[in-house]
């Protein structure tokens, strides 16, 4: 098998590669690259907005004798009436730019449903600006969608375009794509733009499994010339953004051959930089390459579920052997015993099970996967994440949450005649109704940020709680007399 660093080197000197570094596009763009920032803590900016207005109610509560940790926490997790006047940071903006897609014919599971497209470029800024006017520690994650974004070119990835407009906001920028459009000009300018993420879509290491998936034969080839594109662009750029990622669409076709395709990622980890010598990556902890698995959604797509046997072989004997590959790169790049990394935490967030709890067994998860209702079983009594968040559409509508934009009920209303914290402030009083039917395929990523807002909202109480009864000691012992 051929050293990856070779494959790479062979692309770099492609006739496309030697005309794109011969005009000089690289060292102009490595000394404009805006740095992308850190991102935020989703979890804690709701926490510290609900204990920073709702703390000294709930604390005069317990110093009132309430004891009742469910009553103390529907109290704590109300978002205040004033959220007009001072609304929390949005942490979360997902922007769907266009449903045009350069992938004709589509890929089979595609299940999208295209609005009118009335937002310009001036809107989406707009839209972009309003939410980073009261950013977060670590600035607000824009998610850039489509359809296929790069069909916007240059008003996306170019000099001033969105991407880089949102950064130099202070905005951390995640992009998806199928990665058909990248070539060296292209993912030169995606990592100049200071783009913080990409993921990229990548459904099997099989080129037959992933083309039948596709929709077309030599997509898997173009695909993995995108990524090679996107590693040499950010070394010439001496970049270490955007961190890709993979996102693999799971269906009953390829979720076997996920083990395979983790291995190949990894081989694709360990590179060297064109033209240079040694490792590529010091750390092989980086988190570069890692696998989202986002089970396929939609009742059109019911006959490429996974059935719940599938279900429960996949967790049971498949994701075992995608840890024994990864135990087998640590062996392999010399990671010492104290330094690993176990294989659920480096791929915590590749597995819609894992990563959250569901109630019940696995069985039972696996009967709700059966019925396309993958975080039917890990919802919480209320959802806690979406006052700081939105998902807009090509028509300006926005929604409380990717799932939601996917179901369409009632929009909250339309950015182009109302902001995005506006919009979520007149719907405050429809929280009651969350968790609905709608949220019963709740992303995995807003399912962990919910557990984890209330484990965290509960901690709270409890150290209040704690501290009410010490203070209740020493009044006693005091009143008693005793040191």
């Amino acid at each position: 098998m051929r050293d990856y660093a070779e494959v790479l080197e062979e692309r770099f000197s492609s006739p496309q590669w030697r005309e794109v570094v011969a005009s000089g596009l690289p060292e102009r763009l490595a000394r404009r690259r805006p740095v992308p920032p850190e991102g935020n803590s989703p979890a804690e900016v709701a926490v510290d907005y609900l204990c920073s207005h709702n703390g000294h109610v709930v604390r005069k509560l317990i110093a009132d004798g309430e004891r009742d940790e469910e009553v103390l926490l529907d109290r704590l997790s109300r978002w205040p009436e004033t959220y007009a006047q001072s609304p929390c940071p949005i942490t979360f903006l997902g922007l769907c730019l266009t449903y045009a897609c350069n992938a004709q014919p589509k890929c089979v599971y595609c299940n999208q449903r295209p609005t009118p497209e009335l937002l310009a470029d001036g809107d989406w800024r707009r839209v972009i600006e309003d939410a980073a006017k009261n950013p977060p520690q670590g600035g607000t994650f824009i998610y850039m969608t489509g359809g296929e974004p790069l069909l916007l070119g240059n008003r996306l990835y170019g000099e001033g375009g969105l991407i880089e407009f949102a950064t130099r906001l202070g905005c951390a920028v995640n992009l998806n794509t199928n990665g058909l459009l990248i070539t060296p000009e292209v993912a030169l300018r995606l990592v100049g733009s200071g783009l913080a993420r990409l993921h990229l879509s990548l459904d099997s290491a099989d080129p037959d499994v992933h083309d039948a998936l596709a929709g077309a034969s030599g997509r898997h080839a173009a695909v993995l010339q995108a990524l090679m594109d996107l590693q040499i662009a950010r070394e010439l750029l001496g970049a270490n953004h955007p961190v890709i990622h993979i996102n693999c669409v799971l269906t009953k076709y390829n979720a076997f051959g996920f083990p395979r395709l983790f291995e190949k990622l990894l081989r694709m980890k360990r590179v060297r930089s064109p033209g240079a010598s040694g490792p590529w990556r010091a750390d092989p902890h980086f988190r570069d390459l890692g696998v989202h698995l986002i089970p396929v959604g939609g009742a059109e797509n019911a006959g490429r579920r996974l059935s719940r046997n599938e279900v429960v072989r996949f967790y049971l004997l498949t994701w075992l052997e995608a840890a024994s590959v990864w135990e087998q790169y640590q062996d392999e790049v010399g990671v010492p015993p104290d330094e690993r990394l176990d294989f659920g935490n480096w791929a915590f967030f590749a597995s819609a099970y894992h990563r959250v709890r569901h109630r019940g067994s696995l069985e039972d998860y696996a009967i709700a996967c059966e019925d396309g209702e993958y975080g039917r079983l890990a919802l919480m009594s209320r959802c806690y994440i979406v006052p700081t968040q939105g998902f807009v559409l090509p028509d300006g509508s926005q929604y409380w949450c990717g799932a939601h934009s996917v179901a369409r009920p009632k929009p909250l209303g339309n950015v182009k005649t109302s902001g995005v914290s506006q919009n979520i402030a007149a719907n405050l009083p429809e929280l009651e109704r969350l968790p609905g039917p709608h949220c019963r395929n709740c992303a995995t990523a807003t399912l962990f940020l919910n557990q984890t807002i209330e484990l965290n909202l509960r901690t709270r109480i409890g150290l209040w709680l704690k501290e009410a009864e010490e203070i209740g000691k020493t009044l006693t012992n005091d009143q008693l007399g005793f040191e």
